[in-house]
């Protein structure tokens, strides 16, 4: 007779137990419940469970604790981390911790299901950890390697971080221009055993043709006119260090083919030297092109591709990762003016943009606006006109009618903004988005970044027609 799997479930939410209990168990898997860090080792020691879902939140202390012990007392255990709060650092030491996935709230169940599906299937690999060493603490992340944002998209980069950190193999970051390539790599190397060692950039797209190699590689003393003395390049700066090579598909054909070597062989020779210099160094490289499209083109070598892309993230333009505006918002907002706040209709403004500029373009927004507003709350008309103006109209002119919609309402002497003149500029905004979504109320609120119920509250408070 075939024993019935089962899972641990522990959290402290009731209504995630009993979906986790009514989805499995509809499923033939037996479910066990824990709700706190000390039961959840209890039942989980008492049944061995095959997959344990561990909450990240619990009453008596973190999950991610429970995580240590568990991977410590039974290095074959399985666990699944699910949390509300996918901060980086969260996802970070799960992954380091050996955490099989990690899911976000809200959950979908169907994914926890293939989850399971994939740990029964035996396609994950547990090492035995050495037991008088433990994983090191992953580093608090500074305002300049902060990656911000709980969306599925972005979760899908941190798991990546997570996995490919502790890892020497080379990785390539693709994303278009403005989405934080750079920033990812910074991560990367400041979650890995280099953390101490040099982080060394080069934008290989502002270096002249005619210097690229004597900076990547350096130069013998007497390599050309002018070079009275040896210099290292950027690959001996890095030594036991990271490398990231920004716009890497703009590297020329012959710096291509040292790289390359370079890879092959661990070693550079310096412009006008033939000793072989041995150099650790780890690579990341960044792209906004396609490179398989550049290697059909013969613009870029397709050995070359493939060693650098051992390892591939992409990060998701903007749009594809809207509910991540406000905390970006409020993230860029706490850098550039500390204390100052931003309107929930200026947030709304900022979700209903396209941003072809990316995570770079939202931060330049916010800063216009913090300097517009003076030293009050960011509202819609501080907002830059690229902003409130649609992709079919002429620049401004949506930010005119607002600023006129504000000054008509506002009573003169009042003390801040009255609820009136926000109601204008909200109705506007609403508007617009339900225009965009052709009168279709999900996809408008998903624009706008807010829930559906939300949404139709909203219209019959503004006298919207619903199918504006």
């Amino acid at each position: 007779m075939t024993q019935r799997r089962r899972i641990l479930v522990v959290d402290d939410e009731e209504s995630i137990c009993f979906a986790f209990r009514r989805y499995f168990e509809s499923r033939g898997t037996a479910v066990a419940l824990a709700h706190t860090v000390r039961e959840g080792r209890q039942k989980y020691f008492e049944l061995r469970p095959d997959v344990v879902f561990l909450d990240v939140r619990l009453g008596d202390g973190s999950g991610l604790d429970l995580l240590d012990t568990l991977r410590r007392d039974d290095p074959t255990a399985c666990v699944v981390v699910i949390t509300a709060y996918g901060s980086l650092e969260t996802v970070t030491r799960a992954i380091r911790n050996k955490a099989f996935d990690y899911l976000v709230k809200p959950l979908d169940l169907d994914r926890a299901g293939e989850v399971f599906a994939r740990a029964l299937a035996g396609q994950h690999t547990t090492p035995q950890p050495d037991a008088a060493q433990e994983p090191p603490p992953a580093p608090v992340a500074t305002d300049q390697t902060a990656i911000v944002g709980r969306s599925a998209a972005i979760q899908e980069v941190f798991k990546r971080i997570g996995r490919v950190s502790q890892a020497d193999a080379s990785v390539l970051i693709h994303g278009p221009t403005g989405t934080g390539k750079e920033l990812v790599a910074r991560v990367i190397h400041e979650h890995s055993r280099r953390e101490v060692r040099p982080f060394v950039t080069v934008n290989c797209a502002a270096l002249p043709e005619s210097l690229v190699e004597s900076e990547l590689f350096g130069y013998a003393k007497g390599a050309f006119t002018g070079a009275e003395s040896a210099k290292p390049g950027r690959f001996e700066m890095a030594h036991e260090g990271t490398l990231f090579l920004d716009e890497i598909g703009e590297l020329p054909m012959s710096a291509q083919v040292k790289l390359l070597r370079f890879l092959d062989s661990q070693t550079i020779e310096r412009l006008g030297s033939v000793s072989p210099i041995s150099v650790d160094v780890r690579i990341l490289a960044a792209t906004n092109r396609h490179l398989p499209d550049e290697v059909a083109a013969g613009r870029f070598r397709a050995d070359l591709y493939y060693r650098l892309a051992v390892i591939q993230i992409e990060v998701p333009p903007l749009r594809d990762r809207r509910e991540d505006i406000a905390m970006l918002a409020e993230h860029f907002l706490a850098q550039l003016a500390p204390g100052r706040g931003i309107s929930d209709e200026a947030i709304a403004a900022l979700r209903a943009c396209d941003w072809p500029g990316n995570v770079r373009e939202l931060r330049n927004a916010i800063e216009h606006a913090a300097v517009v507003s003076g030293t009050g709350p960011i509202l819609p008309v501080h907002l830059p006109e690229a902003v409130l103006a649609g992709p079919d109209r002429p620049l401004g002119t949506d930010r005119d009618r607002l600023i006129g919609m504000y000054l008509d309402q506002v009573r003169p002497g009042a003390d801040g903004l009255h609820r009136s003149a926000l109601a204008p500029i909200e109705r506007a905004v609403i508007a617009r988005a339900m225009s965009q979504a052709s009168g279709k109320q999900s996809a408008a609120a998903r624009l706008l970044g807010i829930h559906r119920n939300t949404l139709r509250a909203k219209l019959r408070e503004l006298g919207l027609d619903r199918k504006t």
